[in-house]
C-alpha cells in the first residue's frame, strides 16, 4: 500500500512465507529470540564485511559512537534510520528479514533504524544488561512490539565477546533504565534477579547467522580481549501500528556511493517508512533475485554501485 511517498509492507510480500519455521516462531515466543543458522550463505556476508570496512563514512569521528566501559574498553557503532539503497539497505529490506519479521512482530513492519556494532581486538567494550525497548521506550515508542534482527559478521565466541541473553527474560515487561557511565543499562537490582531466575545463554555465532530477538529481552555482551575483532550488523524494527509518538531532529546516515542513491534524509532516530523506490519495491514485492530465498549476491551487488 503506498502512502506519498512512502509504503508499508503489505500486497506480494505480506503473503510470502517466513524464512523461520513454525517451531523457530514458537521458540521466539517462549524463548524472547532466535537464531537462525546460516541465514546468509558465506559470499553475502563477504558483501556485507566489504560495505562495512569500505565505507570510510564508519570511520569518521563525526558519526562513530565510542561508548567506554567500567573497564577502560571501548566499543564502536555507527547507526543511522534511512536504509538506503546499498548493500546493507538491501539487506535490511530484503525478503527472508522482512518476512521473518512480519511473522514475529504480527503484522506490517517499519525500519526503525540500522547500525553496525565493532569490537576492535582487545579493545574490551562490554555492553551492560539492558533491554532495548528500555531505550526504545525513551524514544516515544508507546509498545514495545519491537524486535531486531543481529547478524553476525564475524565469527562471535566468549573470547571475543559474544552477544549474551537471558533466555525468556522478555516475560518481565520493560525495567527502568538509568545511565551508567556512557551507557544506559537496566536497573541493577532487577537485573541481578532476573540473573537468578532465567538461564544465561552466550551465543556462539558463526558468519551468516542471524538473531531475531525481542525488544524486551534482557542482553548484554562481555568485552572482547582476543586478537580476533567482532563486527555485527543490526537492524530494528516496529510493527507498523507502534509509530514514533515525536521525531528527533539529529540526522546522519553513511555518506558513500554505496548508502546515498536516494535523495531523501531522515532524522537519525526517527521512524522511517519504506519509500517507493522501485529497488525497494522490488526487494518487498519478490519480483527480483532479492527475493530469493537462497541468495542476494545479485541484488546486493547490482545496487550497491
Amino acid at each position: 500500500m503506498l502512502v506519498g511517498f512512502v509504503i508499508i509492507l503489505s500486497g506480494a510480500d505480506a503473503s510470502a512465507p517466513s524464512p523461520l519455521s513454525s517451531e523457530q516462531v514458537a521458540n521466539y515466543r517462549r524463548d524472547g529470540f532466535v537464531v537462525a543458522r546460516g541465514m546468509l550463505s558465506a559470499e553475502e556476508v563477504a558483501l556485507v564485511r566489504d560495505a562495512i570496512e569500505q565505507d570510510a563514512s564508519f570511520r569518521s569521528g563525526n558519526t562513530t559512537i565510542v561508548l567506554n566501559d567500567d573497564a577502560g574498553g571501548a566499543t564502536q557503532l555507527n547507526l543511522w534510520s534511512n536504509p538506503g539503497n546499498g548493500t546493507l539497505g538491501m539487506l535490511t529490506r530484503s525478503r527472508r528479514i522482512l518476512a521473518s519479521m512480519r511473522m514475529l512482530l504480527g503484522g506490517d513492519v517499519l525500519h526503525y533504524h540500522s547500525k553496525t556494532l565493532i569490537k576492535e581486538p582487545r579493545a574490551g567494550g562490554e555492553w551492560n544488561w539492558h533491554q532495548d525497548y528500555g531505550y526504545w521506550y525513551k524514544d516515544f515508542f508507546l509498545l514495545p512490539t519491537m524486535a531486531t534482527a543481529y547478524f553476525a559478521i564475524d565469527r562471535q565466541t566468549a573470547e571475543n565477546g559474544a552477544l549474551t541473553v537471558l533466555n525468556g527474560s522478555h516475560e518481565l515487561g520493560r525495567i527502568d533504565h538509568w545511565t551508567k557511565g556512557d551507557q544506559q543499562g537496566a536497573d541493577v537490582q532487577r537485573v541481578m534477579l532476573a540473573r537468578a531466575r532465567y538461564t544465561e545463554v552466550q551465543l556462539s555465532l558463526a558468519p551468516g547467522d542471524v538473531v531475531f530477538f525481542d525488544s524486551l529481552l534482557l542482553h548484554n555482551s562481555p568485552g572482547n580481549f582476543s586478537p580476533r575483532r567482532r563486527m555485527s550488523f543490526a537492524s530494528a524494527f516496529t510493527r507498523s501500528d507502534n509509530e514514533q509518538c515525536v521525531s528527533w531532529s539529529r540526522s546522519w546516515r553513511p555518506t558513500s556511493d554505496r548508502y546515498s542513491a536516494h535523495p531523501a534524509a531522515t532524522p537519525a532516530y526517527h521512524l522511517f517508512r519504506l519509500w517507493s523506490d522501485p529497488r525497494c519495491l522490488l526487494a518487498m514485492a519478490g519480483t527480483s533475485e532479492t527475493a530469493s530465498s537462497t541468495s542476494l549476491v545479485g541484488a546486493l551487488t547490482r545496487y550497491a554501485a
